[in-house]
């Protein structure tokens, strides 16, 4: 358990929402409008890294000085998706309302952008819980660079032995590791537990309600 914690921080995929298939489907689509092949797994191994990062680890080199336009492209084909494409993961609309009616703050640190972000959890009801999100463009460098977690420690005024970092991805979890913060890693998403315990993080949980029990 920790302890003396007024802050937490989550990601956004994996963590909170699930948005494989609609992350798919948008990439699928780019593809399909740049006449590249489609791997779905490609994606898949990849939820949790920047945009950019991806763009230049799968598509050929060609595309790489269109960068900017790739990205408003994946954006549009995402904002474009119908909601069927997302939901809450299991445990979050609850947890977060507890989370909340405790005297936590909460807030979001995802590689999407703010707008963004804001944007899903607004349709799925649950912006309410956050006292901030900071994505993509928020700072500098998106994950796995602490700039995101470091950024939201001092808008909010906390201490990072006072802040909590939940993420279901060695990149996330890098980021809340070398912004000094505890960390939390769940399986929830697309990382194994394997993976999640290669970064060492403060520690691991199974199921998202399991936090309530970590911050009191």
């Amino acid at each position: 358990m920790f302890r003396d914690i007024q802050l937490v921080i989550y990601d956004l995929d994996g963590v909170l929402i699930d948005g494989n298939k609609g992350i798919v489907e948008s990439f699928r689509l780019l593809h399909e409008e740049i006449d590249e092949p489609f791997n779905p797994e490609d994606i898949l191994s990849r939820i949790g890294v920047g945009l950019l990062e991806i763009f230049r680890e799968i598509l050929p080199e060609k595309h790489h000085d269109n960068m900017a336009e790739l990205r408003l492209s994946y954006i549009r084909n995402f904002q474009g998706l119908g909601t069927e494409y997302i939901r809450l993961l299991d445990e979050v609309e609850e947890t977060l309302a507890d989370v909340k009616a405790r005297g936590f703050i909460q807030s979001v640190a995802t590689n999407k952008t703010a707008s963004e972000a804001e944007r899903i959890l607004g349709a799925l009801g649950v912006a309410g819980n956050f006292d901030l999100i900071a994505g993509f463009g928020t700072v500098p460098r998106a994950k796995p660079e602490p700039d995101m977690i470091l950024y939201t420690l001092d808008k909010m005024g906390v201490a990072p032995e006072n802040a909590v970092f939940v993420d279901d991805t060695k990149v996330g979890l890098t980021a809340g590791i070398r912004a000094g913060v505890n960390t939390i890693g769940i399986t929830t998403g697309n990382n194994t537990l394997e993976q999640i315990q290669e970064v060492n993080p403060s520690t691991i949980i199974h199921e998202f309600s399991k936090l309530i029990e970590l911050i009191r």
